[in-house]
């Protein structure tokens, strides 16, 4: 029988990469019907026949949400959780999510009665790696260890492990890293393009480009999620019988150091950035955090840089794209003093062999950031006259 998929967070950057992943590699025979939803309006890069929209905000209560699931839901067979909202206050910011989940659960349990599986989105965090330094790789079975600050996605997995109790459809967790990818609407941690952003002014200013971090990030090991492994590895698991029901990390499947990547960027854009960078403040401790200068502070006075960009590279449109720049988050990661991985190897041993290269991830990100008229053609983007 042919599957109905229902992606919630249609907008974002992984419940798009889901959408495009399925719309791209699969048949009408295989999934008939694609259901996305959003809070707000959808935007996409693709367009197939089996596509729905539905708009649903996942702050409703259930019984609101079933009303309105019900006339489109009904055949939903496999559902894909992705969605999220932010507060900046971390109290209200568990609080939302926790609810967004569960509210959307309770509702697609009571609308979709050929559930088959039910997989949940959830990330690193899930091992406190934006808080403190933690053993790395961390892997699938690490112990939960407390977070001062609340972590959400504790409960929403409790949610739906308790809720799947004695049914007949399955689970999964997917835990991405970093994620890179693309999309139209702005995303709040789509950290390739702020990459870009930074890279292209420093080019057209003839100005070095440094990392805005501390030795200890720069000289230590990472890693990245594309976002075409992360929809790959959900519909892998949620359609496999020999992965059901468990939680699964999702990275490149490389490691890289900062130290050298953040060189060969720079060098794609035509800006220069050295393996031999010097820091003028003192090493830090592990665990502490640390910066050499904010890039939110940088990019506060970039914006007429920015439009002048664009405007000599005739890509007028791309001039908007600098508000989607996620210059506090990129300072938020970069001020750590420690490395945080993530293991594959469990979905290996199960039969996933996806893998990207991550510097080649990147890149395929800002061509596409080109496609979609985000960023002007790099070689238009000269130093300034």
């Amino acid at each position: 029988m042919s599957k109905v998929a229902l992606i919630t967070g249609g907008n974002g950057i992984t419940g798009s990469a889901i959408l495009e992943y399925l719309v791209k590699n699969t048949t009408a025979e295989e999934w008939s019907k694609i259901i996305v939803t959003s809070r707000s309006p959808f935007k996409t890069t693709v367009h197939d026949e089996r596509i729905t929209f539905i708009a649903l905000d996942l702050s409703n209560d259930p019984a609101t949400l079933v009303e309105k699931m019900t006339p489109i839901c009904a055949e939903v067979t496999h559902a894909y959780f992705s969605s999220y909202v932010h507060k900046d206050d971390f109290t209200e910011l568990n609080k939302a999510n926790e609810a967004l989940f569960s509210n959307f659960l309770d509702a697609l349990i009571t609308v979709s009665p050929g559930l088959q599986n039910c997989t949940l989105q959830t990330g690193g965090k899930h091992y406190n790696v934006h808080i403190r330094p933690v053993p790395s790789p961390a892997r699938e079975n690490d112990p939960r260890s407390a977070c001062p600050i609340g972590n959400f996605y504790f409960p929403q997995e409790d949610y739906l492990l308790a809720r799947q109790k004695g049914q007949a459809w399955t689970w999964n967790v997917i835990r991405p890293e970093a994620i890179i990818g693309h999309t139209l609407k702005p995303n709040g941690m789509n950290s390739a393009l702020t990459y870009a952003l930074y890279f292209l002014v420093c080019k057209y200013l003839g100005t070095e480009a440094p990392m805005p971090t501390n030795q200890r990030y720069w000289g230590g090991y990472d890693d990245l999620s594309d976002t075409r492994l992360v929809a790959d590895i959900t519909i892998w698991a949620s359609t496999s019988p020999n992965a059901a029901n468990e939680a699964f990390n999702v990275t490149n499947g490389d490691f890289f150091c900062w130290r050298y990547m953040w060189p060969r960027l720079a060098g794609y854009f035509g800006a220069h950035a050295s393996s031999e960078q010097v820091f003028k403040l003192p090493t830090p401790e592990e665990g502490a955090l640390q910066q050499e200068f904010r890039l939110a502070e940088w990019a506060a006075d970039k914006k007429v840089v920015w439009d002048r960009i664009c405007d000599e590279s005739g890509c007028p449109e791309a001039k908007g794209t600098w508000e989607s720049g996620t210059w506090a988050f990129q300072d938020w990661v970069f001020q750590r003093t420690w490395s945080a991985t993530l293991s594959v190897n469990k979905a290996r041993k199960l039969g996933w062999m996806g893998h990207v290269d991550s510097y080649e991830g990147l890149t395929d990100a800002f061509e596409r950031f080109v496609e979609l008229g985000l960023i002007p053609p790099l070689k238009a983007v000269g130093p300034q006259t």
